[in-house]
């Protein structure tokens, strides 16, 4: 006589609560893990590309300054008041929002005299709000309504250092009238960008075109 067969219980594999928590606190980490990477990359690669830009920007403030120098001209310059002395170079360290280095410079391209103007070019610099601003007029002498293109080189200055060199004299000023010789401009000009981080950018170039 055989006994009668048992009913088999058939079972599903499966998680307990516990291994789902563990589980899904492991999943957390990784996750937070990635996303702690992703957003440090994004950061890092947003910091490398503001430190092109500044570079990129360092690079060419140096560039056109170093040209403007080297194209100094003797051409005076008459004040649109019509009053004041006419002048080729002035200098000195910033005071206020005031241009700080004001001068004439040739070389300003017109291929075929298409514009209704020479090679020549008045030239200013000003710190402003932190700025360095290079501003450049149509013509030399400039009335009041002569058009002013002004283009910031550099943010974040703190202060501008000038320096002049003619033969072994060398000062932070200079000033010169009309009239004169071309001897007047300086043979070196320096200019040291301190910016508010503390850093110096110095650059120096020939004045005039002098080798």
């Amino acid at each position: 006589m055989s006994l009668p067969r048992m009913p088999q219980r058939t079972s599903q594999a499966g998680f307990t609560l516990a291994e789902t928590l563990v589980a899904l606190f492991i999943l957390a980490i990784v996750s937070s893990a990635g996303a702690a990477l992703l957003i440090g990359a994004t950061t890092t690669s947003q910091q490398i590309r503001d430190q092109e830009q500044i570079t990129r920007q360092i690079d060419v403030a140096q560039r056109l300054i170093r040209q403007d120098i080297m194209a100094m001209s003797t051409r005076s310059i008459r004040p649109s008041d019509g009053l004041a002395a006419p002048i080729n170079l002035y200098g000195e360290r910033p005071r206020g929002e005031e241009p700080f280095l004001h001068f004439v410079r040739n070389g300003w391209l017109n291929p075929g005299f298409v514009e209704p103007r020479s090679g020549l070019q008045a030239v200013q610099y000003v710190l402003r709000n932190g700025d360095l601003i290079r501003q450049a007029r149509l013509r030399p002498d400039a009335t009041s309504g002569t058009p002013l293109a002004s283009r910031v080189l550099l943010n974040n200055v703190r202060t501008v250092e000038l320096g002049f060199q003619r033969g072994d004299q060398v000062s932070d000023y200079w000033l010169t009238g009309a009239g004169q010789s071309v001897n007047v401009l300086p043979d070196l000009v320096e200019m040291t960008v301190i910016f508010e981080d503390g850093t110096h950018l110095s650059l120096a170039a020939l004045a005039g075109g002098r080798t």
